[in-house]
């Protein structure tokens, strides 16, 4: 993990208000499905297809990484990683959003296009099915714009 539970912890507390679902959910887990949340966040990053290259030889993390750290590599991951972690185990907590979206999505894999259940009915479209399936994808729509940098080839010169 890029983060401890106490970093994460004030990350979320510095990002959410302390009425949102998202820092009441964060709140109510326990210090052991925090660190299961920020254990698979961490994997799920380090999965990721990074530019650049580790800064050391043997390097065991993605991070630091070069070019993008130059002359900062001692400081370990950059802040935007350590938000980015913490996104993600946040987004790892939503069991129950998590499971309607695979329900969704085994549904669009099986060929469903639309479907209605009195007054609430939904269509499938090609576009809808990427886009809905995002959180499915296992991918953190919000950790994903933290790590684009490092993924798309930007990094700043100055």
């Amino acid at each position: 993990m890029y983060n401890t539970i106490e970093t994460a912890d004030s990350y979320i507390e510095a990002h959410y208000t302390s009425t949102s679902p998202e820092r009441i959910r964060w709140a109510a887990l326990s210090n052991e499905d925090k660190t299961v949340c920020l254990n698979n966040a961490f994997a799920a990053i380090e999965a990721l297809p990074f530019l650049g290259r580790k800064a050391a030889i043997g390097q065991e993390t993605a991070f630091p990484r070069l070019p993008y750290q130059y002359g900062h590599t001692d400081e370990g991951a950059p802040q935007n990683v350590l938000a980015a972690e913490a996104e993600w185990a946040l987004w790892l907590s939503d069991e129950t959003k998590r499971s309607s979206s695979r329900k969704r999505k085994e549904l669009q894999e099986d060929g469903v296009k639309e479907y209605k259940i009195g007054d609430l009915s939904e269509t499938y479209t090609d576009s809808s099915a990427s886009a809905a399936s995002a959180f499915s994808s296992g991918k953190c729509p919000k950790a994903m714009e933290l790590l684009a940098p490092y993924l798309t080839g930007g990094y700043e010169t100055c």
